[in-house]
């Protein structure tokens, strides 16, 4: 069961790194996933080393199925997911100030309640808030948190 769960976890942070790339280069959605499921971009992550130092790491066991889901869910709705964050976020928080890394973390978090259905909302939540932490400090992952779960009593 916990490699299962890491397939999935893997498979999520890694359709947030497509969302990203495909944000950044505005190349075509169907070019993007395709890099990432032949292992040509993407599928990476920075780990802390000792003495500051970092090491990148293969992300491996990637559920790709759920990835494929994922970003083709975030590829359908990519205007209607910039919508819904705009007008679900806090009054306090400028969209167009937002990093793009968050962007995309709530993008994909978003899509997945479209995407799974049947997934509680406590796991989605939880999932995309440590997604958030391993990118930034804890304000980010409230934010992640209060939109996810403000936007889950709605679409639920």
């Amino acid at each position: 069961m916990e490699n299962t769960t890491q397939k999935y976890t893997n498979a999520r942070l890694m359709a947030v790194q497509a969302t990203y790339a495909q944000a950044q280069t505005d190349e075509k959605w169907e070019k993007v996933i395709s890099s990432f499921l032949l292992g040509e971009t993407g599928g990476m992550v920075i780990k802390d080393g000792i003495a500051g130092r970092c090491e990148v790491l293969p992300l491996e066991d990637a559920d790709m199925t759920l990835f494929t889901k994922l970003t083709k869910e975030v590829q359908a709705k990519d205007e209607d997911l910039d919508t819904i964050i705009r007008t679900n976020i806090s009054q306090k928080i400028d969209y167009d100030r937002l990093e793009l890394v968050l962007k995309c973390i709530l993008k994909v978090g978003i899509a997945e309640f479209y995407a799974n259905p049947r997934l509680d909302t406590p796991i989605i939540i939880s999932e995309y808030v440590d997604i958030t932490r391993s990118f930034f400090e804890e304000s980010e992952a409230g934010i992640v948190n209060a939109l996810l779960d403000k936007f889950a009593k709605v679409i639920r």
